[in-house]
């Protein structure tokens, strides 16, 4: 009975800890009524990542643009470790637009359309370490959210600017 009743706290605790921990998410999107693909890592757990250290294993070069600066290997957020990614926090970097990283002159040392990120951080004096496989070739066809409101407004803008 002993063992039994320890099994049930050690579960309890395993439960709790899962739906207080942090857990940093990376992933790609289409951002809405555009054709550019972007980076988002955001906390969707309930406490903050402390001491976060994200790593990419390639270079990407945001746009295809070769200069030091557009690497996203070479962002702060890469380079630099973070106290702390607080609960609902995200960080935002865009890729590109799809005709860059899947056109006919897409250039795959530039825009990887496979790469991973590596985040390591802590929590309640645990260590956790986890490796986010991207993979945009999905994209490749789809497209983005239209918004039939931002439509008419793009619409109404023509109207306007033909008018002037």
């Amino acid at each position: 009975m002993a063992k039994t009743s320890e099994a049930s706290v050690k579960e309890m605790q395993r439960q709790s800890e899962a739906a207080l921990r942090p857990y940093v998410n990376v992933s790609a999107f289409i951002r809405p009524n555009t054709p550019i693909l972007y980076l988002r890592i955001v906390n969707t757990g309930r406490t903050p990542a402390e001491n976060l250290r994200l790593e990419m294993d390639r270079d990407f070069f945001q746009f295809g643009e070769t200069q030091v600066d557009k690497n996203l290997r070479n962002k702060s957020a890469f380079t630099t470790p973070m106290d702390s990614l607080p609960p609902d926090s995200e960080l935002l970097f865009a890729l590109g637009q799809g005709w860059v990283i899947f056109g006919n002159e897409a250039k795959l040392d530039l825009c990887p359309t496979q790469f991973t990120v590596a985040a390591s951080y802590e929590f309640s004096g645990k260590k956790i370490d986890e490796r986010h496989n991207i993979d945009l070739r999905g994209y490749l066809g789809s497209e983005g959210e239209h918004d039939p409101l931002v439509e008419e407004l793009e619409r109404i803008r023509n109207v306007i600017e033909k008018k002037k």
